[in-house]
């Protein structure tokens, strides 16, 4: 791990959002309880309050490559997003996937249990992954220096998973 996400907020995150007037980034996270309010807790600790905008998918990146709609609703969201009424201007996106997801488990047919660490973050990576691919496709000529970070977010300590759409 390369750094944490409240580490990646205070250094990579505030300091250039801080300054901006309309929320520039969307927040892509998944819908469980355990993980909402930390994250709306770290970035509003940051100064970044209404700096971003949330959707919300079960499972965060599974769950748009998995259901077809939701990657539409996604998509449409941004798209909607960036139009001059309502002006957000979002050229980024961070996905934050978790550990121990129950839409990994619906999706993939995972059993924690018997899930080690290295298959769990390499079923997420792909996911997180196939999702990139496809957002900077589908943005390419609209947003073209679309910027997409991923973390997979743990009780104690978090691993990254891609930075500007790289994998550390």
């Amino acid at each position: 791990m390369e750094t944490s996400f409240e580490q990646y907020v205070d250094t990579e995150l505030a300091p250039n959002l801080a300054a901006e007037e309309k929320p520039s980034v969307l927040l892509l996270t998944c819908m469980d309880y355990r993980y909402a309010h930390r994250i709306i807790d770290v970035m509003d600790s940051k100064g970044l309050r209404r700096k971003y905008d949330i959707f919300v998918l079960a499972g965060a990146a599974a769950g748009a490559n998995k259901k077809e709609i939701w990657r539409q609703a996604l998509v449409e969201h941004i798209r909607a997003a960036r139009l001059p009424e309502i002006d957000h201007p979002i050229n980024r996106i961070i996905i934050f996937e978790h550990r121990d997801c129950g839409a990994y488990r619906l999706f993939f047919g995972l059993e924690w249990k018997d899930v080690t660490p290295p298959v769990e973050e390499a079923s997420h990576d792909a996911q997180v992954r196939e999702l990139i691919g496809d957002l900077k496709r589908e943005f390419a000529s609209d947003i073209p220096n679309l910027r997409i970070d991923a973390f997979l977010l743990t009780r104690d300590e978090d691993d990254v998973l891609y930075i500007d759409g790289k994998h550390p």
